[in-house]
């Protein structure tokens, strides 16, 4: 898609509305990002309000991050996008919410477990838990390094004591899977509280994968 178009900016600014409506921001909390087919990456700026944003003050960076378009200051994690961009060629779209359920287990610095089998969404093969990436200060390159090493080819990452970042094919997906992980803190917190979940394993969530394949309303966020 070309810089010049202006709908992919429009989609940011969409997507991030939608982050506090639907209870994963609070107030500039948060940030949402896509790459251009060029290599350029949109992303929101820095420290404004989402109700009052418009395509126009999306942000513009070469692919690595020196300023392109745009009369704003980037979000402070842009480095995260980055870093994710350039690792990750799959990935065209980052949603990074502060969520509450979400944020809550990665003050814990615990890995998100596999209480219900919508996991299968959120981790490569094999994996059975949305993992924590170690704390950083935000905004460096340090916490970018961290959450990308940690995030590896999964599409879900917590950062300690920060948030979580979700990663897609597309802007609605991304969010999907910042809605997601925010569902299972949610039910991984309440089961805690009588007693604690009987969690899925590895070989259980590669097996809703295959199950979700044959039932693509089930499938959720796929790219």
């Amino acid at each position: 898609m070309s810089t010049g178009d202006g709908g992919i900016r429009g989609e940011i600014v969409r997507v991030a509305r939608l982050l506090r409506t639907r209870g994963l921001a609070v107030g500039t909390s948060g940030n949402v990002g896509a790459r251009f087919d060029d290599g350029q990456i949109a992303i929101t700026p820095a420290t404004m309000d989402y109700d009052e944003m418009t395509p126009d003050d999306i942000v513009v960076v070469a692919a690595d991050g020196s300023p392109s378009e745009g009369r704003h200051r980037p979000s402070s994690e842009l480095r995260i996008h980055l870093e994710v961009f350039a690792a990750r060629p799959d990935v065209m779209a980052i949603v990074h919410t502060h969520s509450p359920f979400a944020t809550t287990w990665a003050t814990t610095r615990r890995d998100l477990p596999a209480v219900h089998y919508v996991m299968a969404l959120l981790v490569a093969p094999g994996r059975d838990t949305v993992r924590v990436a170690p704390y950083a200060t935000f905004g460096t390159a340090e916490l970018a390094r961290n959450a990308i090493a940690t995030l590896a080819d999964d599409h879900a990452v917590l950062l300690a004591n920060h948030g979580a970042v979700a990663v897609a094919g597309s802007l609605q997906s991304a969010l999907g899977r910042a809605e997601r992980v925010e569902e299972l803190a949610m039910l991984a917190w309440r089961a805690q509280q009588i007693g604690g979940a009987t969690l899925l394993t590895a070989a259980e969530l590669d097996d809703a994968r295959l199950q979700m394949a044959r039932f693509p309303r089930h499938r959720g966020p796929s790219t």
